[in-house]
Parts: C-alpha cells; structure tokens; sequence
C-alpha cells in the first residue's frame, strides 16, 4: 500500500485545503501518528521542570498581573490581591504595550491554584502550559504538512525536524519567542483553510487565530496585510474578477472585521482607545528598540540598535542545523524555479499557492527588520517565528530529495550508490542534531552548528537567558552547608530568578553583596567572553567546548 494518501477527503481542495475529516486511510497510519505524538508527549511532561527560569519570566508575570488589575477594575470591581495593590496602574506601566494573551492567563492560573511569585510551583506551571502550547502547535504543523503534500509520513518528518531544531526545543519550554512561534504556526494553518476556501466559517476562523497571534507580538500585524494581498490576487486571477465583487469581498471584510473585535477583546490594553493604543504599541515595537544595550557578534560589541543587516540572516546559519539549512536551500530553488514557469499568475493551484505564502511568510518579516533597521539582540529569538515558514519551505526541497532518491536508488549503478549516499547523509545529520540535543540537555539554547566554529562562545553571545544560573545556585548551596552563604555574579536578574526554584531552607541562607565580600562568583560569561582572572573554578557547565556557566569560590 502507498504511503501517500493520509486522509479520507471529499475533494482536491478540501484536501489541500484541510477542510475534510481528520480520517486515518487505515489504522496503521492512525498508530504512527498518535504514537509519535504520545512520545512527543512524554518527553516534554517529562523534560518541563529541567530548565531554569529565564531572564523575562518574572517580568512577563507582572507584565500579566497589571492587565489582570486592568481588567478586574472593570469586569469584577472590589477584586484584589496583594500583589495586585502593589503594582502601577496600566495606564502608567512601562511595559502596558506588550501583548498579554500568554501572560494574562498565566497568572489567572496562578490565582486559580493560589500561586505566588515567589513560589517554583508557578514557574513550573508556566513551562508546562508554554509546552503544551507548542505542542498543540506541532500537531498544526503537521496537519499543514501533511495537506500541502498529501503525505502523513511527510507531514511526521517535518514535526521531526521542527522538534529536533535544539534552540527552538529549549525555548518552547520558557521563552516567550516560542509561545509567538506557536501562534504563528496555528495562524499559518487557518491562513491556508481561508486561501483555499473562502466562506465565513473560516475567515472567523483566520480572524480568532490572528488576533491570538497579534495580542501576543504586534509584528503579527503583517499577516492580516498578507491576507487582503492574496485575496485580491486570487480574484485578479479570475476570468471575470469584477462579477460578484462584493461576493468575493465578503470573506476578507468578516476576517478583518472579527480579527480585529477580538484582537481588541483579548488585549485589555487596546479598551480604553482600540486605534490609538494599538498606533502607540506598533509605533514601540517596529523597532523592537524597547531596551538599547550591547551585544556580542562576531567577537565585537555592538549596539542592539545599530545591528547589520546580515544579523539575523547569520544567526539562522550558524543555529540551524546543516542538514534543514540544505533541505531549505533546495526548497528555496525548487519553488523559485516553478514561479518563474508559471509567469504572470505565480501559481497553478492551491499546492502552490501555499508555497507562495511560504515564501511571503519567510521574506517578508525578514526584509522589514532590515530595511527598517530593527533593534535586536540575543541571537535571533526575535525572529523564531520566521522558523516555521523556513521548515515549511525546507519541506519542498526534502521531498524533491526524497524524489530523486528513489528514482537513483531504483536505478544502477552509480545512481543507486547516489541514492544510499543521500540517504545516508540526512540520517547521519538528524541522528547528530539528536545527540546533541540529548548529551547537552537541558541547554539546547546555546546550540551552535559548525559553521560557528569550534569555540562559538569567543564570537557570539551564549547562555543570554541566564538558565545555567539554576545549575550553579544547585551546586552551592548542595555543597556548603554553611548557615549564610553570600553570592555575587556578573548579572544580577537570573540569580534571583532561578533561586525561586531552591527549597525555601537554601534560598534562606543566601544573600547578594559586592564581589570583594562574596563566598561565590558566579557567571554566565555574558557581556564579558573572556576568561576571568579568578582562582579555585569548582562549578563548570560547558557546552561544545564553550563555558556557559562558572563557579568561584573565593573564600
């Protein structure tokens, strides 16, 4: 039997389309799928509690808990906590442009089960429901997959690949970068039900998940731009694009309308003037120059406002593992090839269109940032959610692989001995990214490929997160049993996050001071790459050869 046909559908476009039933052509592709999937499961519910707290977490918590006093002022007056009388109003909070869709209902749970901030438990929580989001979203990428080639196997492959990328694996545990990467995804699903077939059921649909994508990041704000684009090259590519025109138009008017009403309803920010905040908000976030500080790229310090170009561009290469690098580039030449056939009118049907959206979807965030000069730093997680579009096009160029292989491997000859070596090569190259990935768990974030060198942390910045904080605040207070134990670092924000995971009895002896009265130095080696002239290193966490996290004890 043919791997092929994944589902039972009614028609070619509800195939492409997704709109058929989610039915398995036979229970032996229901057993691969929900059997990937129940792993997937487990390692996550099983991996959640490994990482540290990141550098945000704390303030994406309070980011949350002054929306909630917002919003509690206005939908349940006389409600408050204790952590909520202690915060600004809305209206005067630094930090009131940030979308909370994450955030709100972290803390709502946290209130829910009487969490505080002080407390692992609610952190814990927040990395668990961070996953679950994520892998909700790889379920949608899958689907995504799957339609667009008409392969579950294909589909399972390019999950694979996305859970098998080790920065984004790490950071769909704690980062608020993969929590907009996991509303991306979900959003690119809908975009394409809407794209292939416009009705009102699923223009709400688009407009549910774009306004969850947009009242997480503003940059989000680009799809609904992209949505009126390809509406109105689908009905310029009619016969007759002016009959029925209000027709036609009706979908995109109730996507923009109903993204637009509960964009405002999910964002209580937005209440008190819709327009005028959500202007204020884009016009801080194009530039995502919120914070101005250095970053280390290419062995040099330099301003996060001033970044060149090829910033973001490099950070992909030298974190990507080679193997999607290679499977993205050949994609890249194969749909590139079928527009220039094509012409005029870019695509011959729903297949190709998606991949047109693909490439719209990579392209188009990635040009903005350059051309308008984007402030970035730490890497590229600004960026994460452009990764979706890049495995999708990637996905283009592993099949046309996948294609060649077979007709070299049925060959003779030098052709089958292609076919194998090809073969070969791709396995060689995940089974590498998947030990990596497991040997350096649970600091997949400072993943770097070959092309970074032997010693990426001498050219670019590692552990900026601060996780590795948690491993070495362990190690103390597991080591010396002193009754006050005093610390110092080289920054000072992940040593007081991470210490919330401690027992209440170590984080008790623990206090901060200058490093001339301190027990402990510990660093991150951020903002400072270079080895510190510092004697009796007892803690080290090294990855590929780089520290990311140093122990001195001085005295």
């Amino acid at each position: 039997m043919s791997d092929i046909p994944a589902v039972q559908e009614d028609s070619a476009a509800d195939r492409v389309s997704g709109k058929g039933r989610f039915v398995f052509a036979d229970k032996k592709q229901f057993v691969f799928v929900f059997v990937f999937f129940l792993a997937y499961l487990i390692i996550g519910i099983l991996s959640y509690k490994d990482y540290g707290i990141s550098w945000d977490e704390q303030s994406h918590r309070q980011i949350g808990m002054v929306s909630a006093k917002y919003a509690a002022a206005i939908l349940l007056p006389g409600f408050q906590t204790p952590e909520l009388a202690a915060l600004p109003p809305l209206a005067d909070y630094s930090a009131k442009h940030y979308g909370v869709i994450f955030d709100l209902p972290m803390y709502a749970l946290d209130l829910l089960f009487d969490y505080s901030g002080a407390m692992p438990a609610a952190y814990y929580m927040r990395h668990l429901c961070a996953f679950l989001l994520f892998y909700l979203s790889v379920f949608f990428f899958f689907l995504i997959v799957k339609n667009r080639f008409q392969s579950w196997p294909l589909g399972l492959a390019a999950c694979l690949f996305l859970i098998l990328s080790p920065r984004i694996f790490a950071d769909s545990f704690y980062g608020k970068d993969s929590v907009f990467l996991s509303f991306f995804i979900i959003c690119i699903y809908f975009f394409i039900r809407y794209l292939n077939r416009r009705n009102i059921r699923n223009a709400l649909l688009f407009g549910l998940a774009t306004a969850l994508l947009v009242d997480q990041r503003i940059t989000g704000i680009f799809i609904p731009c992209l949505a009126v684009f390809l509406t109105g090259t689908d009905i310029i590519q009619e016969e007759r694009p002016w009959q029925n025109l209000s027709k036609k138009l009706l979908p995109v008017i109730v996507y923009l309308v109903s993204f637009f009403l509960l964009m405002v309803l999910f964002w209580p920010y937005l209440w008190a003037d819709p327009v005028g905040n959500l202007l204020d908000a884009f016009t801080i976030m194009k530039k995502y120059a919120v914070f101005s500080y250095d970053i280390f790229y290419w062995g040099e310090f330099i301003k996060s406002t001033e970044v060149p170009w090829h910033y973001i561009p490099a950070w992909m290469a030298i974190t990507t593992p080679l193997i999607y690098l290679f499977f993205f580039f050949l994609g890249l030449a194969v749909i590139i090839r079928r527009v220039i056939q094509q012409g005029i009118t870019l695509y011959s049907n729903d297949g190709e269109k998606q991949d047109i959206l693909f490439m719209l979807l990579f392209f188009a965030p990635l040009a903005a940032v350059i051309i308008l000069n984007s402030a970035l730093y730490d890497g590229w997680r600004h960026m994460y959610f452009i990764y979706a579009p890049f495995l999708l096009i990637a996905m283009s160029g592993f099949a046309r692989l996948l294609d060649l292989m077979k007709e070299t491997v049925s060959g003779r000859g030098r052709g089958a001995v292609a076919g194998i070596f090809l073969a070969a090569v791709m396995i060689s190259g995940i089974i590498t990214t998947s030990y990596s990935m497991i040997r350096h768990h649970p600091f997949q974030n400072v993943y770097f490929n070959i092309l970074a060198g032997n010693n990426p942390g001498v050219n670019f910045e590692l552990d900026y997160w601060g996780l590795s904080f948690r491993q070495g605040l362990e190690y103390i207070v597991k080591n010396d049993k002193r009754p006050t134990i005093k610390l110092s670092a080289n920054v000072i924000p992940p040593v007081i996050n991470n210490a919330i995971l401690l027992k209440r009895s170590d984080l008790n002896r623990l206090r901060l001071t200058e490093i001339n009265h301190a027990d402990y130095f510990l660093t991150n080696y951020r903002w400072h790459p270079q080895p510190y002239n510092l004697h009796n290193e007892v803690f080290t966490i090294s990855v590929n050869d780089s520290k990311i996290m140093s122990v001195f004890r001085l005295r």
